[in-house]
């Protein structure tokens, strides 16, 4: 097929996904979830049917509007992110409610960052992974050394918080916004009128922000369409011919964080149903998948937690920037702690129990600092290796299928910001469970789906 009748399809697929909405008014979850079955059949489609200097063309559109709704997403995140965290603070009454929310929202980014390195041990020892695994001629990286977890976390401190947000640093723009937040609401214990002014002015700012992401944030199913079929019409999947075991490990070592650690919060801590839970979860979940982006959804997030999992918006606003950059128990935890198997199996090297536990230590630094950005995840993997002394080039072997781990581990990673946000909001009786139980999620319009 010639280019014309390849861009003919994309855009009736596209014109498809707004029949969707405007004729059949299916549910904007739904919507979603089709444009992420139909991105997939155009994308594998136009990999194994394409010709080559056709399917590159068509590419080049398919990525303008989904690396264009990238684009719109990650516009959103500097005016978002210290906004909503020094709302979600001043909106507290004291700085008494400011340390239990604290305390409670890193306490379980660290409970659920230790259970996802075991996991992933765990996981890729049962299977395996790496086992045989032919390692051949393998690109030279640059080792790592202890030094660079300090390195790292030296970086996190907000020396300029100008330059930072200018060049996208997140976890030192988070931290200047907690300190900002903790400085306000300490000003706002003492004498309440002087900060009135700047709590109104950062409210009614706020309001601009979300108004802005319900535009941008309408668009999902489109980019999410785009995205799913550029990824797919590059990649094919071929590269599960090789390591299709090592894939399948990160996938249920993902869902048993997703199914078990998170569900176990929520039906014991929280006293929820998950499986409702994570049908009302569903499109930040999804978004996640596509986008391979934490930050990428941040705005999705926060909107999924206060319109669909009815958490208050202070806790929202708290808990979902922090987690896309302190809560990534799936590209922190899981893939460095399997990554690490998968190195010792393919190189014949045998693990201590030193070396394990060493890992699972790692991961948790890790989890709280990796990027929240597409690949963020290969970083701290390096720097797992390097610690425990594996071999870092086992990294380049599964660059080849890292494209359909990091859907997975971005959707475990938002999953556990969801999930964070509630039992959080629960314990300090910020979660509307009435209101939770009695929606009809087929109805319910997240900020977006309007």
């Amino acid at each position: 097929m010639g280019l014309v009748l390849w861009l003919a399809i994309f855009v009736v697929l596209l014109a498809a996904l707004v029949t969707l909405k405007r004729v059949w008014h299916l549910s904007f979850s739904v919507r979603v979830s089709v444009s992420l079955l139909l991105g997939a059949l155009f994308g594998l489609s136009l990999f194994f049917f394409g010709e080559e200097s056709v399917s590159s063309q068509v590419r080049r559109w398919v990525a303008l509007v989904g690396n264009g709704y990238v684009d719109l997403l990650r516009m959103l995140i500097i005016p978002l992110v210290p906004t909503s965290i020094i709302a979600g603070l001043l909106r507290l009454g004291n700085t008494h409610e400011l340390r239990r929310m604290g305390v409670r929202t890193i306490s379980l980014f660290l409970f659920t960052a230790t259970l996802a390195g075991i996991i992933g041990l765990l996981v890729g020892s049962l299977f395996a992974v790496g086992q045989g695994m032919v390692v051949g001629e393998l690109a030279e990286r640059t080792p790592n050394t202890l030094g660079n977890i300090f390195a790292q976390f030296r970086a996190f401190i907000p020396s300029n918080p100008v330059r930072s947000a200018a060049e996208m640093q997140m976890i030192p723009l988070v931290v200047f916004s907690v300190f900002l937040g903790v400085a306000a609401i300490t000003v706002k214990t003492k004498k309440s009128d002087a900060i009135k002014p700047f709590e109104q002015l950062l409210e009614s700012f706020l309001q601009v922000v979300i108004e802005l992401t319900k535009i941008v944030l309408r668009l999902t199913p489109y980019g999410v369409l785009a995205l799913t079929s550029y990824w797919l019409s590059n990649t094919g999947l071929a590269a599960l011919a090789q390591l299709g075991l090592f894939v399948l490990a990160v996938v249920i070592a993902c869902l048993l964080q997703i199914g078990l650690v998170y569900g176990g919060l929520l039906a014991f801590s929280a006293k929820i149903n998950p499986i409702r839970f994570f049908k009302a979860a569903s499109p930040a979940m999804l978004l996640a998948f596509s986008s391979r982006s934490s930050l990428g959804s941040l705005t999705m997030t926060i909107n999924t937690m206060t319109d669909r999992l009815k958490v208050n918006s202070r806790v929202a606003n708290f808990v979902g920037p922090l987690g896309a950059v302190m809560n990534m128990d799936a590209c922190g935890g899981i893939f460095p702690a399997m990554v690490a198997v998968f190195a010792a199996n393919a190189f014949g090297i045998e693990l201590a129990l030193s070396q394990y536990v060493l890992i699972v230590v790692v991961s948790i630094f890790a989890s709280l600092g990796s990027a929240a950005v597409p690949m963020g995840a290969t970083a701290f993997t390096i720097i797992t290796l390097t610690t425990v002394g594996l071999p870092v080039e086992a990294v380049g072997l599964v660059a080849g299928v890292d494209f359909l781990v990091d859907m997975f581990r971005t959707m475990t990673n938002v999953t556990g910001d969801l999930t964070t946000s509630v039992v959080v909001a629960n314990a300090l009786g910020e979660f509307d469970r009435d209101a939770f139980n009695t929606q009809d999620l087929s109805k319910v319009a997240t900020a977006t789906a309007t």
